[in-house]
């Protein structure tokens, strides 16, 4: 079994000592949902929402972290990578997929037939079909008789809910969206600027000739959906109880600037649990047009929006607080891949990386050195 460092454990090097860790994580995993009253998972449609305590997030990452070592164990290298070169396979379905709504066509409860989705999305049964059947196996879609398809967990979660449809076409769609093309011009950024990088000098960049932000701009469109991709990828990826729990937000009062805030998702939460304080958004215009259908009728006049980009001098002087979301460079093995992921995200389309607590500090003090760094709360995938 590897470690943080990705050296092997002695004690746990061998099939039936790691099935032995799969077990006991499983069972404490089981223990604290049902202490906690929480349901138990199933494979209903429905059954969609798991916990997002600090306590379930660590029992989370023992199990998965024992679960990828004794697959890894029993399938080899050669497997191993088997699985990884058909990747883009398995993103080239998710892209017609998405491209011809078969995530809509899919009724919400029952199922429908493979000829009739075929006959609504306007593709070919024969093509509708591989790629339903090759998503199944993904744990998208499911064939509960033959030549039928239904919802399951992951169908369901993407029928019901755009912004994270939105996250995954955003992501995903190799001939049309933005990020896996920047992506696939990783090697050519890296022979262009062998030693050296920043937000002008990007992947992104390299591939549509333009910085992220200037990119979307100019493209409203994109733009949106950016977005709107940015509220689903909050809602896949942060949890916002950290966030309300690292600072104690009800000993302020004025106003607090939530700077590159996207869509709002974090101060609208905020702005609910706090009413003595107001939230100013910043971001571009097509973020807060986002945003605005976001707001309720309670929080409405202390939710605002500012075009504003962090590359420009802070025009508010007079705020309780500044918002900088962020996630922590921490990489404990459980969560290494998802953290490692971000990691390459923010290389290939900001110029950015993940930052340990030194590094933060590090960068407060090359801004001003008058700042001193107290503490970093980061928030967990």
């Amino acid at each position: 079994m590897y470690d943080a460092n990705g050296t092997v454990s002695k004690a746990t090097d061998d099939l039936l000592a790691l099935a032995d860790d799969v077990v006991r994580h499983t069972q404490a995993v089981a223990k604290y949902l049902r202490v906690n009253n929480y349901a138990q998972p199933t494979f209903a449609p429905d059954s969609i929402s798991r916990s997002e305590t600090p306590e379930y997030v660590k029992l989370h990452s023992s199990l998965k972290q024992s679960l990828d070592n004794l697959q890894y164990l029993v399938e080899g290298p050669k497997r191993h990578f088997r699985a990884l070169y058909c990747q883009g396979y398995e993103l080239a379905a998710i892209q017609v997929a998405l491209d011809f709504n078969f995530f809509t066509i899919v009724l919400a409860e029952g199922q429908i037939s493979l000829e009739e989705l075929a006959k609504e999305a306007g593709v070919d049964i024969d093509r509708s079909s591989r790629i339903v059947r090759l998503l199944a196996t993904e744990f998208i879609f499911r064939e509960p008789t033959p030549g039928y398809v239904a919802h399951n967990l992951s169908q369901y979660l993407l029928h019901v809910d755009e912004e994270i449809r939105s996250t995954l076409h955003y992501t995903s769609s190799p001939t049309i969206d933005e990020m896996l093309q920047a992506a696939s011009s990783t090697a050519d950024n890296v022979r262009e600027s062998p030693h050296s990088y920043d937000s002008a000098l990007t992947p992104f960049v390299t591939r549509h000739g333009l910085p992220i932000f200037e990119y979307y701009a100019k493209d409203s469109q994109r733009s949106i959906r950016f977005a709107k991709a940015m509220a689903g990828w909050s809602k896949l990826n942060l949890n916002i109880n950290a966030l309300k729990d690292a600072f104690p937000w009800g000993n302020l009062k004025g106003t607090v600037v939530d700077v590159g805030g996207s869509s709002g998702k974090d101060s609208i939460t905020l702005a609910q649990q706090f009413p003595a304080l107001d939230f100013i958004v910043q971001d571009s215009a097509d973020m807060h047009a986002a945003g605005q259908k976001l707001l309720t009728d309670d929080i409405r006049g202390r939710v605002s929006f500012m075009q504003h980009s962090f590359f420009d001098p802070q025009p508010v002087g007079d705020a309780a607080a500044f918002i900088l979301g962020t996630l922590e460079r921490s990489f404990e093995r459980g969560f290494e891949h998802g953290l490692r992921q971000i990691d390459l995200i923010m290389l290939v389309g900001f110029g950015g990386k993940l930052r340990t607590e030194v590094e933060f500090g590090a960068l407060l003090k090359q801004a001003d050195k008058r700042f001193e760094f107290a503490a970093l709360t980061p928030r967990v995938l």
